[in-house]
């Protein structure tokens, strides 16, 4: 059974001869502890399949599947499956600058249930924390970080909640090639947590390190490759193997 399974989904948006289609017919699976790279120029609905499959935008018509179970159409349930089987990271960060590390960590535990206390809160965000090598800025204002930095505090964040699916949008655009290599290395070793990646780039060398690359155009999928040429390599050998990642 996959762990996530959308099929035929559109999304559209006004009415009549305003009414655009993002995205039309799209079906596709992601497998637990699998890396999906999801590719295709901009405004092609990368950003839209995401937000669907997240569950953070409404389906126009299709079928999602979360677990093999229809995904709920209530929004307060909706809102408790997305923060109890999702992680979210994105491009710029959406981090609260002018709040601590752990502040920003802790806020899918805000949202949990049953409710974690204020101490295992900490916890679990100091684990977090650690695991993305920022052990030492956990009282810090992310403001006072770089945008490396920052964006490991969205991956801690995301794994606070040990989630089954990580959703992550262009995590490396607004990074330069060196500091993208190690986000790349750390989203990726979290599938040796148990989670799934799903993951829209530009990069091909993101891409080249996942088990699945899906092309998108025009608002539909085009290709879906299995078994790229660097997939299923283990973790501990990404570092060597993005050794020529930014030397074009």
């Amino acid at each position: 059974m996959a762990l996530l399974e959308a099929s035929g989904l559109s999304k559209s948006y006004g009415q009549g001869r305003l009414r655009v289609e993002a995205l039309h017919g799209v079906s596709l699976s992601v497998e637990a502890g699998e890396a999906v790279a999801l590719m295709g120029p901009s405004g092609c609905g990368k950003s839209t399949l995401l937000n669907l499959l997240g569950l953070t935008l409404p389906v126009t018509s299709g079928e999602l599947l979360v677990r093999g179970e229809p995904a709920p159409t209530r929004e307060g349930e909706r809102a408790r499956l997305r923060n109890e089987f999702f992680g979210y990271l994105h491009q710029e960060f959406a981090i609260v600058e002018s709040d601590t590390v752990a502040a920003n960590v802790t806020i899918p535990l805000e949202y949990a249930r049953p409710r974690v206390g204020r101490r295992q809160r900490l916890e679990r965000a100091r684990a977090a924390v650690e695991s993305v090598g920022l052990g030492w800025a956990l009282r810090r204002r992310a403001a006072e970080l770089s945008g490396g930095e920052r964006q490991r505090v969205a991956i801690a964040r995301a794994l606070v909640n040990e989630p089954h699916l990580v959703i992550a949008d262009e995590p490396t655009a607004a990074l330069d090639l060196a500091t993208a290599r190690e986000i790349v290395t750390l989203l990726l070793s979290m599938r040796q947590r148990g989670a799934s990646i799903l993951v829209a780039t530009h990069d091909p060398r993101v891409a080249e390190r996942c088990d699945r690359v899906v092309a998108m155009s025009d608002g539909g999928l085009t290709a879906d490759e299995t078994d790229t040429p660097a997939a299923g390599a283990p973790d501990d050998h990404v570092s060597t193997e993005f050794g020529s990642y930014g030397s074009d």
